[in-house]
């Protein structure tokens, strides 16, 4: 499928409204493998509105799932992956969030991929390869979180407030006759954009990203606590493996990139989880002269084979200069957009650096 044809939506969000009043079976949402807060507050947050619908539906995390994502309410909605895992009903529909590609839904292909005709995609990505029968792809949102945001408004919009909001220092919940979104879904949206915006500071934050955002806290969402547990609340292994990071990096392109390398014998001296690579990329991102990031994680794949993982990054700017990752990642098999990417390949981490330094020395 070309790039063209995936960002094409095939229904429009009322579309999508209305084939979720209609599905009278179970619907089973996933997402990408290690889900990150927009991916958990998608799957989440959608999953909570179809339940208050009346809906069976369950969601599916294939692990690592972050521990602090795993204390949020409505982490009991969806099971987590394992080998032995099978669905629990035969869904009627299945729904993708965050993702449109059948390299990132990990071992769960084998569930949807017999069921395309009855598959909702639902992304902000503009790459993908799942020949769903049903999409809805946004790709300027900031956070697959906004376009669930507009969803569940048009599924419950008993708790869209009255427009233009409340009065000055007031929340909705003082607005007579109205119910607030449910704190699990309220929090889940906002961890989804918070996440993916770095709490709003990337340049894809856009004016509807800050407006959802308050008003989601007028409904009662505590950001200052769900930014200490959610950023503040790391194991000391994640230090280490930060500080190993940093003493493997080096610098390409005339000293305008970095590239972070962890190998799994630094795993095993820091004891640190694959999941605490996590945001590792943002530290040299405080550099001015450096433009382009990427750390580049030793893995295997489940059979044992070599596998290297790959997140890329670049800074904002105000003209055109600035690299799209996109293209890096693509030139591995991977996507993204074009501030921050990632890839996978099933290739040597040593082989997978080499072709990447050639890559960066033609920037």
């Amino acid at each position: 499928m070309n790039l063209a044809t995936y960002t094409q939506p095939t229904l429009e969000l009322s579309q999508v409204a209305d084939l979720f009043r209609q599905t009278e079976g179970p619907i089973m949402v996933l997402t990408h493998a290690k889900p990150d807060g927009d991916a958990f507050g998608s799957v989440v947050s959608l999953v909570a509105t179809l339940q208050k619908l009346g809906k069976t539906a369950r969601g599916v995390f294939v692990p690592p799932v972050p521990e602090a994502l795993g204390k949020l309410h409505g982490a009991e909605l969806a099971d987590v992956w394992d080998e032995g895992y099978s669905l629990p009903f035969e869904p009627e529909l299945f729904v993708v969030v965050d993702t449109g590609a059948w390299s990132q839904v990990g071992p769960l292909r084998g569930f949807v991929e017999p069921h395309l005709d009855r598959t909702v995609i639902l992304d902000h990505h503009l790459s993908g390869d799942i020949e769903a029968q049903h999409r809805h792809v946004v790709g300027d949102a900031a956070a697959a979180c906004e376009i669930l945001a507009e969803l569940i408004e048009l599924l419950i919009p008993a708790c869209v407030p009255p427009q233009g909001g409340p009065a000055t220092g007031r929340r909705d919940t003082d607005i007579a006759g109205y119910t607030p979104l449910p704190q699990t879904i309220r929090e889940a949206l906002f961890v989804g954009i918070a996440s993916d915006t770095g709490w709003f500071r990337f340049s894809n934050v856009r004016p509807q990203t800050h407006e959802l955002a308050a008003k989601l806290i007028r409904q009662g969402v505590d950001h200052a606590d769900l930014y200490s547990r959610l950023e503040q609340g790391e194991r000391p292994e994640k230090l280490a493996l930060l500080t190993r990071a940093l003493q493997n990096m080096t610098f390409h392109a005339h000293g305008t990139a970095a590239v972070m390398v962890l190998r799994q014998q630094d795993f095993i001296d820091t004891g640190a989880r694959p999941e605490e690579t996590e945001r590792l990329i943002d530290t040299p991102q405080m550099v001015g002269a450096l433009q382009v990031f990427v750390v580049v994680t030793e893995a295997q794949t489940a059979d044992g084979q070599p596998q290297t993982r790959m997140s890329f990054r670049s800074k904002h700017t105000t003209d055109d200069s600035a690299i799209n990752v996109a293209d890096l990642a693509s030139r591995f098999g991977g996507g993204g957009h074009a501030r921050a990417a990632g890839a996978k390949a099933d290739r040597t981490v040593d082989e997978v650096l080499a072709e990447l330094s050639g890559i960066l020395a033609d920037l």
